[in-house]
């Protein structure tokens, strides 16, 4: 098992391409997203059945080491202040490979 830091994000869809951006330049390459979700908060009720991405939300989320995340925190801030959305940071542990 290994200690690591789960990111998860809710954003406006078309914002995607610049989360994705802020993972990649801090060596994050492996992240789910799922599309078209449902929920109240802020902005009111946000409904999935929009025919564009123009009003639908997504939610993301990785695991990374402690350090990843630290170094990515502040640009995660800045996305957040300026593009709106949720992060909910966990402390978790993954499976990884055979027990030896």
């Amino acid at each position: 098992m290994k200690n690591m830091k789960k990111v998860e994000l809710i954003i406006e869809a078309v914002y995607t391409k610049r989360l994705i951006d802020l993972f990649t330049n801090h060596n994050i390459n492996g992240y789910t997203i799922i599309k078209d979700i449902e929920g109240y908060g802020g902005h009111g009720l946000r409904t999935a059945d929009d025919g564009s991405d123009v009003f639908s939300n997504i939610y993301v989320f990785t695991v990374c080491d402690q350090a990843v995340f630290e170094d990515m925190e502040k640009d995660l801030r800045k996305f957040i202040s300026r593009y709106g959305g949720k992060c909910i940071l966990s402390d978790v542990m993954m499976l990884v490979g055979k027990d030896k």
